[in-house]
């Protein structure tokens, strides 16, 4: 484990050696050529340098590089600075108020140092330029009225001045700088966008020159058009290295009395703390300016990503996807519109769509949409028929809801369709088997004891509300039982056959169970009903039906054969079942009753039956005459009492 300290520890031992040479340096400069009439520095660079340091190190290492500084701060304040007793608490208040600015900066963001959003940014402006050198500013202030006798407040507005644009004006860009983001920028560019940074920052460079290189037009604006072209182009690169070159060309032609600070008639301390003013206000522009430019890059990044996945999506679903405006224009279609309704959406788009939906279905459609819109937080959901490209018609499912802009107000609908056709066909089959008899295809007694009670009910248009028909087929069990109950199926088939085409096509016949049999003549008189149902009778009187013959009977050998082979195949069986299977013989072998083997099947034989034999198989009740309208109960019973 020492081994590998080592390197580490010297690492960080260069490093802090390095800082504190950097830090004696920059406040070394400050003292010596912003301190004017013995007050304090009035650009501190020093405290931005440390920030930056501190912000760009693992805080692990933080102490030993800011216990570093010390010795570098206090000698620069004994050669440059304030002597005397302050000459020891002032070096202490900057290295503090670094530290505490770059503690409070990671507190509110632990991932500082991007300024790639602006909350970011601002939690920067407020500690860095506001919080943390107001406060240090009272006792910086205190100590330069004790050692120079320097008003108090206006000790403190230098103070605050100083150190709060040092630490916004020069953090940022020696923060990048520190950071190596400068390097991985250059590195990861392609040429393209190397020569345009180089280009960019030419023009940086001359419009900086022709500001700060003359004293006599204060050009002041001249520099920041290319700076927020390079923000715009190149990112955060492009701002902090346009401020960076400003700083460059600004500080040294100021201090040199070249530049617009030049043109100001008041003393060199007013003039220093003005063009900190500039520099400030320039980071202030493009810093949010770069992030918000940054966080869009990456919405709009993880917008391509998204509109991918949904194209995607779109192009694997077998449901369309349909954005109608509020008129109803289609805006967008996907591409399953071509596979469900055959249309290619850009045939459809521009068009509005209500004109496929079938004319039956469109009121709900309507009003389904127009819930949607109303409740653009609730889903309507609507089935109806659309017509497709080839003249056919489809069932759809459609889930609308509606879609909203950023003020709140209702743009339109989005629509989820699904082709629900083959649903609707089961539904409906399953509604018709559970209305129907199964073996007749007419309706049950489901279906007619529905019918019965709505027909009492409703009212004449000619004052005859109708009769019902009862039917019975006579001797029925005979059938069954000399030819079996495939040949009464075929009998109930047959008759049901004739009574349909013996009525009319709005008469509602019902299987009531067994060989009874239902008829609702709407409408009819008694007289008439009398003839429907004489006219059924003799159809099927005079019908002849054809069927298949049972199986034959065995005869008394075979019947004896059987009788005695039975117990010998019970026996069989049992001794099979206990005794254990043989891998090499496989299966034992069978045993066989003799006369169970010969032949059983269908025969050639073809019977007719006419109605029993001469003998009347149905019997028809006399149709019964429904009263005009609901009978009351009473004891003596009248109208619906025939009925029983």
């Amino acid at each position: 484990m020492p081994r590998f300290a080592a390197p580490d520890s010297r690492h960080a031992v260069r490093e802090a050696v390095l800082t504190a040479t950097a830090y004696f340096v920059c406040a070394s400069i400050a003292l010596q050529l912003t301190r004017f009439d013995g007050g304090v520095a009035i650009m501190w660079l020093a405290g931005a340098l440390l920030f930056a340091k501190l912000c760009a190190t693992p805080r692990r290492r933080w102490l030993q590089i800011t216990l570093a500084c010390v010795p570098a701060g206090l000698l620069a304040s004994f050669l440059f600075g304030f002597r005397g007793p302050v000459a020891i608490p002032l070096p202490l208040i900057c290295i503090a108020e670094a530290h505490a600015a770059a503690w409070l900066v990671r507190r509110c963001f632990p991932r500082f140092g991007r300024f790639e959003s602006v909350p970011e940014v601002a939690r920067f402006l407020i500690i860095a330029g506001l919080i943390v050198p107001a406060t240090t500013a009272f006792l910086g202030a205190l100590c330069a009225h004790v050692a120079r006798d320097i008003p108090y407040w206006s000790a403190w507005r230098d103070w605050y001045a100083g150190h709060a644009l040092g630490l916004v004006a020069f953090g940022p860009p020696l923060l990048f700088t520190l950071r190596g983001e400068t390097r991985q920028w250059i590195a990861s560019a392609g040429n393209r966008k190397r020569g345009e940074a180089t280009g960019l920052l030419l023009l940086v460079a001359l419009a900086s020159l022709l500001t700060f290189g003359q004293n006599r037009i204060p050009l002041v604006l001249i520099p920041f058009l290319p700076m927020v072209a390079a923000t715009l182009r190149l990112g955060r690169f492009g701002a902090v290295s346009s401020i960076v070159v400003l700083l460059a060309i600004g500080l040294p032609c100021s201090l040199a009395g070249s530049g617009p600070t030049t043109l100001l008639h008041v003393s060199m301390t007013l003039k220093l703390q003005v063009l900190q003013i500039y520099f400030a206000s320039i980071v202030l522009i493009l810093l949010p300016l770069a992030a918000e430019l940054r966080a869009r890059r990456r919405l709009l990044d993880r917008l391509h990503a998204v509109e991918a996945l949904h194209r995607l999506v779109l192009d694997r679903t077998s449901d369309i996807i349909m954005r109608l405006g509020y008129d109803g224009t289609l805006r967008y279609a996907s591409p399953a519109t071509e596979r469900v309704l055959g249309y290619r959406p850009e045939e459809l788009t521009g068009k509005v769509m209500f004109h496929l939906v079938s004319p039956d279905d469109l009121p709900s459609v309507l009003d389904a949409r127009r819930r949607a819109l109303a409740n653009p937080d609730e889903t309507a959901i609507v089935e109806y028929r659309v017509s497709c490209k080839d003249g056919g018609v489809v069932w759809v499912e459609s889930h609308m809801r509606a879609t909203i802009d950023d003020d709140g107000r209702v743009m339109g609908t989005v629509s989820i369709v699904r082709e629900v056709t083959g649903r609707r066909k089961l539904m409906e089959d399953l509604a018709h088997q559970a209305m129907t008899d199964p073996l007749t295809g007419i309706y049950n007694r489901r279906i007619f004891d529905e019918a019965l009670p709505a027909l009492l009910a409703s009212i004449p248009a000619d004052g005859v509300l109708g009769c019902l028909a009862v039917f019975d087929l006579d001797h029925f069990k005979r059938i069954n039982d000399l030819h079996g109950h495939a040949a009464g199926d075929v009998v109930l088939i047959h008759f049901v056959e004739i009574l349909r085409s013996s009525v009319r096509d709005g008469d509602l016949v019902a299987r009531l169970g067994g060989e009874e049999f239902a008829v609702v003549l709407g409408g009819m008189e008694a007289v008439q009903a009398r003839v429907v149902c004489e006219r059924v009778r003799i159809r099927l009187e005079e019908a002849a039906i054809p069927l298949c013959r049972r199986y034959p009977p065995c005869d008394g050998q075979r019947g004896h054969r059987l009788s005695r082979s039975r117990p010998k195949l019970r026996r069989s069986t049992q001794d099979r079942r206990h005794r254990p299977l043989q891998r090499k013989t496989g299966w034992p072998e069978p045993v066989r009753a003799s006369g169970i083997s010969r032949g059983i099947g269908p025969t050639p034989y073809r019977p007719s039956i006419r109605s029993g034999v001469r003998r009347p198989l149905i019997r028809s009740n006399m149709p019964i005459q429904f009263p005009l309208a609901r009978p009351a109960r009473s004891t003596q019973g009248s109208g619906l009492r025939h009925l029983t």
